[in-house]
């Protein structure tokens, strides 16, 4: 897809600009039949989707699929060893390092990530013959090992893991345009004291030309019919999770958004919504085994995909950004409960217990009646992820994010102007209720909770272009505020979940016990903010100025 003649592209990283936006490792697994040109550069472009055997029989069985075959290759078996040396040097320079063996020829690969659209995995590689299973970076260009090597000294590689594939291949043309279906089953072991393996059971989509939309389109059509899971990590990522744990899939924080102040707005929502997006990937496989903090930061990395839509409501199409953050909501709505349990029973309890140390056997029955609960709300948290509804949005959400430049000529605004504007409004709707805290109900102090949210969230969205010094102080002071309304929230919470519980299930004094809690810590939460509420109001930050 390239952009239009008519208006500068506020999304250069699709079109390989040198503006650095969000990026994903590519697996390695699609690759050019084996050639003998030297230092061979292919370009990858391609999503994927992890699946079950049934899936698998599924997809190849579909009219979808057979309406759509230009080619179909014999399937072949895929035996690679990855390289790399004992300190991961390669890893930590993004680089992988592969020595394919394909119907008894030999082929080594380096693969570097590059720039691309949201959720879909770029990278370039180089490809060369070699004689044996044993690389030889000296066969590379100097400036493809260059990454992480670039005195060209003499590095001690050895391997890492080693996927066996077994890979049928389909060459599809939809819309004129033509991309790969790749199915791949086989498993990763890697290599070391102790070799470890997973199985590998998952279908690729790679471009080969046309645009990309259309092999949006066909995975959206394929999901409907089949049922596809996301999968964002690469095989080289899941095989050097095999070697450490620390590199295992792990609940995971969002990170600064890094912004230049001579981007557009256009340009600065892709790097936020990249940023967001990151985080919701990241956290897929902890929600899906059911981790706490995985559940918990996937809602927030929903919540900052609706800020930003939000935050860049004015230079977006109303329907589609109304419809999108209403879908997001309701996963986040849904996702809630299994957080509500868990905070029940693991903040909430033991502060019940520090305050009521004699009512041992009421807070035994919340206890188990918490942990039943919460066992049922994980449940349904992991069937979300693992929904056709779940891989629906987040393709529709990249068919947008693709199509935006086209429908929107604003996403041109200047980024300084159009941040201050924003900035100016949020604060606004942020003290649009400026009583003392102590006159509100708790819904009036729910309300504000969520007023403060936004605000939060668009003022660290745009903190790179007013220095740390403009915004520490607002962002502090926001997030004491937040710490102490969400204390309050969860206080009430408490009582909310156990309303739901069918009646006759605790007795009177259980749910006595935590009512009595639950007012008490409101007010404590309230009067600690008094303060605090006072002193933001007169605070002055610098988009405020004149």
């Amino acid at each position: 897809m390239r952009a239009s003649n008519n208006a500068v592209n506020p999304f250069p990283g699709w079109w390989n600009s040198d503006i650095r936006v969000f990026i994903l490792p590519v697996p390695g697994n699609l690759e050019p039949a084996i050639s003998h040109e030297t230092n061979q550069l292919h370009i990858e472009k391609e999503i994927k989707f992890s699946l079950d055997a049934e899936n698998m029989q599924k997809i190849l069985a579909s009219r979808r699929v057979r309406r759509s075959t230009k080619q179909q290759q014999p399937g072949k078996r895929y035996l690679s060893i990855y390289y790399d040396t004992r300190q991961h040097l390669l890893r930590k320079s993004g680089a992988t390092l592969r020595v394919r063996e394909v119907a008894g020829n030999f082929e080594q690969t380096i693969k570097i990530p590059l720039e691309g659209s949201v959720g879909m995995l770029n990278s370039e590689e180089w490809t060369v013959p070699i004689s044996s299973r044993s690389p030889d970076l000296s066969l590379f260009d100097a400036s493809v090992t260059a990454s992480f090597n670039p005195r060209r000294r003499k590095i001690n590689l050895m391997p890492m893991f080693t996927t066996d594939i077994e890979r049928t291949v389909i060459v599809l043309e939809y819309k004129r345009t033509r991309f790969e279906l790749a199915l791949d089953r086989g498993r990763i072991v890697s290599h070391g004291k102790s070799d470890r393996s997973i199985e590998i059971c998952e279908l690729e989509l790679e471009l080969q030309r046309g645009n990309p939309i259309a092999m949006l389109d066909f995975a959206l059509a394929l999901n409907e019919e089949c049922g596809l899971a996301p999968e964002h990590r690469t095989k080289a990522q899941r095989g050097y999770a095999l070697l450490r744990s620390s590199l295992r899939p792990k609940s995971t924080k969002s990170e600064k958004v890094a912004l230049d102040p001579q981007m557009s707005s256009g340009q600065a929502f892709h790097r936020i919504i990249s940023n967001a997006l990151q985080q919701l990937y990241q956290n897929e496989v902890p929600t899906l085994k059911g981790v706490p903090e995985g559940i918990h930061q996937a809602r927030v990395s929903i919540r900052r995909i609706r800020a930003a839509l939000r935050a860049f409501k004015k230079i977006l199409p109303y329907d589609k950004r109304k419809a999108f953050s209403g879908e997001f909501r309701w996963f986040q709505l849904k996702l809630a409960r299994a957080r509500d349990w868990h905070v029940f029973i693991s903040e909430t309890l033991p502060q019940i217990q520090a305050s009521q140390p004699n009512a041992t056997a009421d807070l035994d029955r919340l206890y188990k009646l918490g942990v039943a609960e919460r066992r049922r709300a994980t449940h349904d948290a992991k069937a979300l992820f693992g929904s056709k509804r779940y891989t629906r949005l987040l393709l529709q959400f990249q068919r947008w994010l693709m199509t935006l430049d086209q429908e929107n000529s604003q996403l041109n605004d200047n980024l300084y102007n159009f941040s201050k504007a924003v900035l100016r409004k949020s604060r606004r709707d942020f003290l649009i209720d400026t009583r003392p805290l102590s006159r509100m109900t708790m819904d009036e102090l729910h309300a504000l909770r969520k007023r403060g949210k936004k605000a939060r969230y668009a003022t660290e969205f745009f903190s790179d272009l007013w220095g740390e010094d403009g915004v520490q102080s607002t962002v502090t002071a926001m997030a004491k505020i937040q710490d102490l309304l969400g204390n309050a929230n969860d206080a009430s919470v408490a009582r909310q979940v156990l309303a739901s519980v069918p009646p006759r299930v605790l007795k009177s004094s259980a749910i006595a016990l935590v009512q009595s809690w639950s007012d008490e810590r409101s007010r404590q939460c309230i009067q600690s903010g008094q303060s605090i509420w006072r002193k933001f109001h007169r605070t002055s930050p610098l988009w405020l100025d004149k």
